[in-house]
């Protein structure tokens, strides 16, 4: 209770004793106003009362309206060739034949949910969102020496010899066109969605995997290892500690198959499983990622394992938002349309120290 509710209470209280009295006095009028009175201060109390609930727990969000424009009916329309209002259309840009409009926000939102569904090496990165189509990153090219002692209003003192290195990125635009049955895209969310997921989605996901273990792969010769104890020392030894804080261990189905086997002295797996996701494996503590063989291709019939923070290894630059476009002539005699959806990326390796490329295979 607030201080004012409080006050207002306590005049309610004595307003409604000096009632009761007047009341027992056959003082019917007098009763009646204090009666009057009384009322107003409970009416005032509980408004106070709702006023501070409000305060205390917050005003609840404004609803959303029930005529919110859908991204997939918009997206459809545009690929049926159909006139939008002035609201569908700003959630669109592009021509008039339909070339080069922006996927509506929901939709893309539903996509990056389909993506979920995948191994997708771009979640291990850095992921970097901009509307440039080129810059470039610096980085130390030697190990940070720390900082350098000096006296209250002297010069703040600079590297002699700073070591720095320019990495330059450029986006460059993937896409795939795919057919959409007539039929289909009255379905709109069921039957698009369903076309872009398998169409697009995959395909993506599979273009970025490829760029992003060429990065890995960059500027290093990997080092043979035979085994899970292997893999323990090239960790404990080839990597900064402060790396694996978030740092995982990449390998092929392949791989993972041998590392699966490897027991101790005891006939214990040397793999452990994670508790909070059962069904991924851990290895000193670091989270074991599989991507398909066909995806992460063996090396010279050994395993291709990557050890390390990846986060740090590799900066993937998204340009922001997908692009569509749609054609009813290019399956000409068909009852089908053509979609064409287009991203941007750029895939650059950043922090080169913060991994190690390692081929596992027997000895």
């Amino acid at each position: 209770m607030t201080k004012k509710m409080r006050e207002i209470f306590a005049k309610f209280e004595e307003k409604s004793a000096q009632a009761r009295e007047f009341q027992n006095a056959g003082k019917i009028k007098e009763a009646q106003a204090a009666i009057e009175e009384a009322k107003d201060l409970r009416e005032m109390y509980n408004s106070e009362k709702e006023l501070y609930e409000l305060e205390k727990f917050g005003v609840p969000e404004k609803p959303e309206p029930t005529n919110k424009i859908n991204g997939w009916s918009v997206m459809a329309k545009v690929l049926r060739h159909k006139s939008l209002t002035e609201a569908e259309n700003a959630l669109v840009t592009g021509g008039s034949s339909g070339e080069n409009y922006l996927v509506p926000e929901d939709v893309d939102t539903q996509i990056r949910q389909y993506r979920k569904t995948y191994a997708a090496a771009k979640d291990l990165c850095t992921v970097i969102t901009t509307n440039s189509l080129k810059g470039s990153f610096t980085f130390e090219g030697s190990e940070p020496a720390g900082l350098t002692n000096f006296d209250d209003g002297d010069d703040v003192p600079s590297e002699t010899n700073p070591t720095f290195k320019s990495k330059p990125w450029a986006i460059k635009l993937m896409g795939k066109v795919f057919p959409v049955s007539n039929v289909l895209l009255d379905t709109e969310q069921a039957g698009l969605g369903a076309y872009i997921n398998q169409w697009f989605v995959r395909n993506s996901i599979i273009s970025e995997n490829a760029d992003i273990f060429a990065a890995l792969k960059s500027g290093k010769s990997g080092t043979d290892v035979t085994g899970l104890l292997d893999i323990r020392k090239q960790k404990n030894t080839a990597i900064d500690p402060g790396y694996l804080n978030d740092g995982v261990i990449i390998t092929n189905q392949s791989g993972f198959v041998m590392l699966d086997n490897e027991v101790d002295e005891n006939g214990r797996p040397l793999l452990s499983t994670d508790l909070q996701n059962p069904t991924r494996k851990l290895f000193d503590g670091l989270p074991i990622v599989v991507f398909p063989d066909s995806q992460l291709k063996d090396e010279t019939s050994k395993h291709p394992v990557f050890v390390g923070s990846i986060k740090s290894a590799v900066y993937f630059i998204q340009l922001m938002g997908l692009q569509f476009a749609s054609s009813k002539d290019y399956y000409f005699g068909k009852n089908q349309t053509a979609v064409r959806v287009i991203e941007g990326y750029a895939v650059m390796q950043a922090d080169d120290k913060a991994y190690t490329y390692l081929l596992l295979g027997a000895e």
